[in-house]
């Protein structure tokens, strides 16, 4: 509905009213909407006339509540009242009925209140308005009415700002509003309530027994018809009337909105006990009246007891300063007579939600069929699932559609308990919301559903649709559908945060384990999507990576319980193929998902014991487990299948498993680490004994340029000299062909990435995201430069090409702690150096901004002559400047003597440079490696499981032989990091397969000797 427009665009009303803008408290804003009518025209013709003004174009109610009362601090309570607690609670329930996210079109909570100054009433409306901001709820959800009578005027002189309103108020109550009016002739603030939105404000007669009560029910029907006319059932806005407070005037409304009958309804009354005034006085009453106490005679049903006027007297004398009046008779008479049916009690730290909802639904037991689906909406606004329970199990004819609309609700809102109450009491559950429903949730919830399937296909390698494999994949069951629904809400709850939701739908897994995995693998994808997209969330990454945390500890505890009861059974679990989730297996998610506490864990550590050895290690003989191995159907369970070939009966079979012992990871890591140390050795050798000395050919260079023999003009690519025209020695040629049988080896494991969607691009990126894989490549690149530069023979790539090896030579020592990585000792120190290089790239950036600051400007100082500008020129530059750290600093020999001003600058640069780099910058590194080792060194262990990983997934893909010994082996293996080995029946093929390699390699290692061999030929 529209919100409030001016008065010009106000269409003529049926009944003679007056609209204006008025302030609610002395130089405000007009910020209330003021309709006023006098005796003259018909009430429900004007309340008629005033909600079809577009001034009153306001959302359908959902909820009536009226304010009555009102805190007098004069008042004696039973107990101290806090004001601001009581306001709180109120506007939150207030908030939980506004807030719909389910479709625009459900009402909003409607509040009457008094036009007087009202504290209790005024904070709340204040906190209500500042609730609906906070949680982006449009303030036109919140309808706020103030209604009360004045002397009948004319519509001419009728009120229209501040001063003619109190004026209005107080004369028609014969008020002391000069007493009120301090020196400069204003109104105090406090006679209104400023925080109202809209005041209907009828002029009576002196006569006339109209009150504000008959105007408030006037305007309670007219409600009643335009909701009937807006919907096409009938069903009556539930009234609540909230009393706190309160004194003798409020005893005759309250009666009157208890007792009649008003759109089909009646009012309900929630007393709030402790507030003081007549809300204690009647809470005493219906204390009494529920405790089975003699309040009326047996032979007369309509009178008192004696015994109970008299504590009734003394309760009012003392609470409201005033005799009992006849109102209050007749008011305590009824609630005798109906038990108090319609009333609740409530204290002031009770839930009042739970209080007015069972006051709303005692009110109207008549009208149960008609009123039950909006109570049920209101027990899910409110919160109240125990409420709705009751609802639920007393009333079991509610169609299943409506069931499902409120299920659907309940997701919305991430109200989890009422998913329970549904599930429980009418066996509403997800499988009933629909094969497309999480498509539904993000269209109304505005989420970006394209982003979500794109993540779900980076994850799991396919569709959202396809996630879900049924166990026979020709036929799929009624269940597996109905499965595939839950899977399908469970990846939606986690992506898009909805964690309580998450763990509703992970409940319903059959494989829990995976499913707590593949939630801290969404969880950590999506913290990490965050990051990528805006740096600044960093509490709602926060949180996402602690749902991880939590759904990883939670699979922790899984596999612990299942650990201690069946080691078997969980070592099964963790290999198993999971058919909710593309057929992974719960060890494989947790890899993705780098759970690294998970991996940890003693059951997974043993089977990659088992993997690793090759064979049941000593800890876990006697548990079946290489049956348990044979058994199971994922790609992990098949890492050992068949290395313990004993079948010797015919000799070349006997000779093809002889490749299954060499297959094993940790033999092949021993014999790789043995011929890696030969490799290493030989390389050293080749570098320091074979090469030539560059200091010779230099030599040789400068005779044929002093000679004037070299036949470039440029001096740099001058003759080749006659030492360098020999040709290759056999150990050149020996770790020319094992580099190139490693690259092959490397270019095996490419291909293993290689699938039918991914690219040529696509793959490679997938092999160089592994950091071993980039120090392989590199290695390789590395030495193919250096060779090639060397075939040229002249001064500059002789050079460059001894500069490419020799850093190559490097890059070949350091891929030797990675072969030491699966040692328990040195992995994890490795671990901790890996982690510090990265706060030292970090400190370098920030090094490099201080060392070119000063670099630049001493040199610019001290320089003499004009260099010339060459890479030369920034070796001088960051020579000095970088050397300065370690104490070498050669400049203040320059500075020392030097008086000008160029001198002074240089010694001040010199001082400053000093400090910043010795000081501050040295000791910055050092707090950072500090910190680092401290977080680092309570889970370095763990840690180091985490890596074994890659380890042992690393020489599981390696060809059972090493470099240059690798062109026998056959070279098919899958792309799983552990994968099956041949079965007996594919044995003849596999030789068959060796044969066709080997004649293949073969050819390829004559034509690259060749052509090496000849470079020199070639490039002239």
């Amino acid at each position: 509905m529209s919100s409030l427009l001016p008065n010009e665009f106000i269409l003529p009303s049926i009944a003679n009213i007056q609209y204006s803008r008025v302030a609610l408290k002395p130089g405000g804003k007009k910020s209330a909407q003021l309709v006023y009518f006098n005796h003259e025209e018909d009430i429900s013709q004007a309340m008629q006339t005033i909600f079809e003004n577009k001034a009153f174009d306001l959302p359908s109610p959902k909820i009536i509540i009226v304010l009555e009362g009102g805190i007098s601090n004069a008042s004696e309570r039973l107990n101290d009242f806090n004001e601001k607690q009581f306001s709180t609670l109120v506007a939150r329930l207030l908030l939980d009925i506004g807030r719909n996210k389910l479709s625009n079109d459900q009402g909003a909570p409607w509040l009457f209140s008094n036009i007087r100054h009202d504290s209790v009433a005024g904070r709340i409306i204040q906190t209500t308005k500042q609730q609906y901001l906070a949680n982006d709820i449009p303030l036109s959800r919140f309808v706020t009415i103030g209604i009360d009578i004045c002397p009948s005027v004319s519509l001419e002189d009728a009120p229209h700002d501040y001063h003619s309103l109190v004026n209005a108020i107080t004369n028609g109550f014969q008020e002391k509003s000069i007493s009120e009016m301090n020196t400069n002739g204003y109104v105090n603030y406090r006679i209104l309530n400023k925080r109202l939105g809209r005041i209907i404000l009828y002029g009576r007669k002196q006569e006339d027994l109209i009150d504000r009560t008959t105007v408030l029910q006037r305007c309670v029907e007219e409600i009643g018809r335009v909701r009937d006319s807006d919907k096409s059932e009938c069903v009556s806005v539930p009234k609540i009337l909230l009393l706190y407070g309160g004194d003798v005037d409020n005893i005759e409304p309250i009666h009157r909105l208890l007792s009649t009958e008003i759109d089909r309804k009646k009012f309900g009354l929630v007393i709030i006990r402790g507030s003081g005034g007549l809300a204690d006085v009647l809470a005493w009453v219906c204390d009494k009246i529920l405790s089975g106490g003699t309040c009326i005679h047996r032979s007369e049903m309509k009178a008192l007891s004696k015994i109970f006027l008299r504590e009734l007297k003394v309760l009012v004398s003392q609470l409201l300063g005033s005799d009992i009046t006849d109102n209050l008779i007749t008011l305590v008479t009824y609630l005798a007579v109906t038990r108090c049916k319609k009333i609740r009690v409530c204290d002031e730290d009770d839930d009042l939600s739970l209080y007015l909802l069972e006051a709303l639904v005692t009110a109207n037991q008549n009208q149960r069929l008609s009123s039950l689906k909006l109570h049920l909406s209101l027990a899910f606004d409110l919160n109240q699932p125990k409420f709705a329970s009751r609802m639920l199990r007393t009333n079991q004819d509610i169609p299943e559609e409506d069931l499902i609309q409120l299920a659907k609700m309940a997701i919305i809102r991430d109200q989890v308990q009422f998913l329970h109450v549904l599930e429980d009491t009418c066996g509403i559950t997800s499988d009933n919301l629909g094969e497309k429903f999480e498509c539904e949730l993000s269209v109304k919830m505005n989420y970006n559903h394209d982003l979500f399937l794109e993540c779900i296909q980076q994850d799991f390698g396919c569709s959202l649709d396809d996630v879900y494999r049924s166990a026979d994949e020709n036929s799929e069951t009624a269940e597996d559908e109905l499965q595939s629904i839950n899977v399908k809400l469970f990846l939606w709850a986690v992506f898009f945060d909805h964690y309580n939701l998450s763990l509703h739908f992970w409940r319903r897994l059959n494989d829990r384990l995976c499913g707590a995995l593949v939630a801290a693998l969404v969880y950590r994808h999506t913290a990490d999507l965050c990051v990528k997209r805006s740096s600044t969330e960093i509490v709602t990454v926060q949180k996402l990576r602690d749902h991880a945390d939590e759904y990883e500890n939670l699979a922790i505890r899984l596999l612990q319980c299942l650990y201690l009861s069946n080691p078997n059974m969980a070592r099964l679990a963790l290999k198993r193929e999971n058919f909710e989730f593309n057929k992974l297996s719960s060890l494989e998610v947790a890899i993705m998902s780098r759970s690294e506490d998970f991996v940890g864990h003693t059951s997974v550590q043993e089977v990659f014991d088992v993997i690793w050895s090759g064979e049941t290690s000593h800890k876990i003989k006697g548990k079946h487990f290489d049956r348990m191995l044979a058994t199971t159907a994922s790609s992990f369970g098949h890492a050992t299948t068949g290395i313990q070939a004993k079948d010797q009966q015919n000799f070349l079979k006997y000779i093809l498993t002889m490749k299954n012992k060499l297959s094993r990871p940790r033999v092949k890591y021993q014999v790789h680490f043995l011929f890696y140390l030969i490799f290493l050795s030989l390389l050293s050798y080749l570098v320091l004994f074979v090469k030539p000395s560059l200091i010779e050919l230099n030599e040789e260079m400068t005779i044929l340029i002093q000679n004037d023999t070299c036949p470039d003009e440029n001096n740099m690519f001058c003759a080749k000299p006659i030492s360098s025209k020999q040709s290759w020695s056999f150990l050149q040629l020996l770790i020319n062909i094992w580099v190139f049988m490693f690259a092959l080896e490397e270019f095996r494991q490419a291909k293993l990435f290689k699938t039918k969607t991914n690219s040529l691009a696509q793959t490679f990126l997938l092999y160089l995201d592994e950091s071993w894989n980039k120090l392989d490549l590199l290695c390789v690149v590395m030495y193919v430069a250096s060779i090639t530069l060397e075939s040229y023979n002249t001064k500059t790539t002789l050079n460059a090409a001894r500069a490419f090896l020799a850093v190559d030579v490097v890059l070949w020592f350091i891929r030797l702690l990675i072969l030491l990585m699966i040692d328990r000792t040195v992995g994890p120190m490795l671990l901790m150096i890996q982690a510090m290089l990265n706060d030292m790239m970090t400190f370098f950036s920030i090094f490099f901004v201080f060392t070119s600051a000063y670099g630049v400007a001493s040199f610019s100082l001290l320089k003499s002559g004009q260099p010339p500008l060459d890479f030369a020129i920034f070796r001088k530059i960051f020579h000095a400047a970088y050397w300065h750290v370690f104490g070498q600093i050669n400049d203040l020999d320059d500075v020392k003597d030097n008086f000008e001003l160029t001198g002074w600058a240089a010694f001040v640069l010199l001082a400053f440079y000093m400090a910043v780099s010795n000081i501050l910058l040295v000791n910055l590194l050092v707090a950072m490696f500090s910190n680092t080792f401290d977080r680092m060194y309570s889970k370095m262990d763990t840690l180091w499981k985490f890596h074994r990983y890659h380890i042992i997934k690393e020489y599981t893909i390696l060809a059972p032989l090493p470099p240059p010994l690798n062109l026998l082996s056959t070279g098919n293996y899958e792309s799983k990091p552990f994968n099956r080995k041949y079965k007996n029946k594919h044995l003849y093929f596999a030789f068959f397969h060796f044969n066709i390699s080997n004649t293949f390699y073969s050819c390829i290692l004559v034509l690259c000797y060749l052509l090496f061999s000849r470079a020199d030929i070639i490039l002239r």
